[in-house]
């Protein structure tokens, strides 16, 4: 049986060549929660995020993500955090929720802090048949829209201080296999390892220079690195690059306040999937509210 999607076909393709079963986001440096569950607890406040990411503009049916994001301290040096997300990509949908806690410790002698998180996650995965191109359209196999509960996990560990951070998270402990009982998709979750940090330099009162790093390595064997540099004028304005491994260099642009964020960004991809898309776009967007608890 011979299925004309070729849409979907590039969209997998493009997944394969990254080797990334996860969507990463290009302004992850504005929000260290949503790749790292050690973060969580982090500062004094109550931080609620959001987040939307649309890849690969000009592709129908490219992937699309939107996180909806908050952690905050919740008793002396524990922080919690939640996370509600939803991935479509084409036929796929990915949709579920993901708790978090953290414990930090005080390293007084280096003005530190050492955190280690750990998330639970749970997701239900739809495979729409529908959104199929097929030659026989009454073909039962195509027909309706699979889906499965699939459950996993994250560890993090996250050492910061006034001035820096370092962290590694652990996403897909669990490494479920996905597999439909139409035998259309056997995919197994495989670990990926998220090394993150950066630096913020004070260059003077107006402006400071934040250059940091994000190397992903997946247990496939493959590897991509995110090199970004964020200017902040007078902690208000900000202009960011990045560069990430054969994939894209990216443009961002930032407002804040003390309380609240946004940030936009813009992916040029350098792929072989420039020649079908225009790139790929970002908001976020977070405030800070008072911690009701502590």
């Amino acid at each position: 049986m011979k299925i004309f999607i070729l849409k979907i076909l590039l969209i997998l393709f493009a997944f394969q060549v990254a080797g990334q079963q996860l969507t990463q986001q290009s302004q992850y440096m504005l929000n260290h929660f949503d790749i790292n569950p050690a973060v969580a607890g982090n500062n004094e406040f109550m931080n609620l995020s959001f987040s939307f990411r649309k890849l690969w503009v000009g592709i129908d049916g490219s992937p699309c993500l939107q996180i909806l994001s908050s952690h905050m301290e919740v008793y002396d040096r524990m922080g919690v955090g939640a996370k509600i997300f939803n991935f479509t990509a084409g036929p796929e949908r990915k949709t579920g929720f993901e708790g978090a806690y953290a414990y930090h410790l005080s390293l007084d002698n280096i003005e530190s802090k050492l955190a280690f998180g750990l998330s639970f996650q749970i997701y239900q995965y739809f495979l729409d048949k529908s959104g199929m191109n097929i030659e026989e359209e009454d073909d039962e196999l195509f027909l309706g829209t699979e889906k499965m509960i699939v459950p996993d996990g994250s560890f993090g560990t996250y050492m910061y201080g006034k001035s820096y951070y370092v962290g590694l998270a652990i996403p897909q402990l669990i490494q479920r296999n996905i597999k439909l009982k139409s035998d259309l998709l056997e995919q197994k979750r495989v670990r990926h390892y998220f090394l993150h940090g950066g630096y913020i330099y004070q260059v003077n009162r107006e402006f400071k220079i934040e250059p940091s790093m994000l190397i992903k390595l997946i247990e496939t064997g493959l590897f991509q690195a995110d090199i970004n540099t964020l200017v902040t004028y007078q902690n208000m304005v900000s202009l960011g690059l990045s560069y990430r491994t054969s994939d894209a260099m990216v443009v961002m642009v930032g407002y804040q306040t003390e309380r609240f964020r946004i940030g936009y960004s813009m992916d040029f991809t350098l792929s072989d999937i420039r020649e079908y898309s225009s790139g790929s776009h970002e908001v976020f967007i977070s405030y800070s509210f008072d911690n009701f608890i502590k």
